[in-house]
């Protein structure tokens, strides 16, 4: 899967408060406290929020080896949401659901924005 630096920053960042969260949840020490401001701080400066709050879309399809649709997927921050195509280019249900038995893997790309 291919991410943008903005994605990976985004990412650090998620981690960088989720330390901060765990911090906060040790007994109180000086060095702990100041070690949570910092990191506070870091985090509150606006273009970090910026790039933490940006939600990328990524999404995908599975094909059969004659190109018909098996299932779309699209990722949208948390969110996904899978579909199957229109019946004109989508496959019988019965090989659509033999796929999806069978756990059908999905190749997910960054959507141009």
């Amino acid at each position: 899967m291919q991410f943008s630096t903005d994605q990976q920053h985004a990412a650090t960042l998620h981690f960088l408060a989720e330390v901060r969260d765990y911090l906060a949840r040790w007994p109180p020490h000086p060095m702990n406290r100041e070690m949570i401001q910092r990191i506070e701080a870091h985090l509150a400066e606006p273009t970090r929020k910026l790039v933490r709050q940006q939600s990328y879309t990524r999404s995908g399809g599975a094909y059969t080896p004659m190109g018909m649709g098996i299932v779309q997927v699209s990722v949208t921050g948390e969110l996904a949401t899978v579909s199957l195509l229109p019946d004109a280019v989508s496959a019988p249900e019965k090989i659509i659901l033999r796929a999806l038995r069978r756990s059908q893997e999905v190749i997910l790309k960054v959507d141009a924005t």
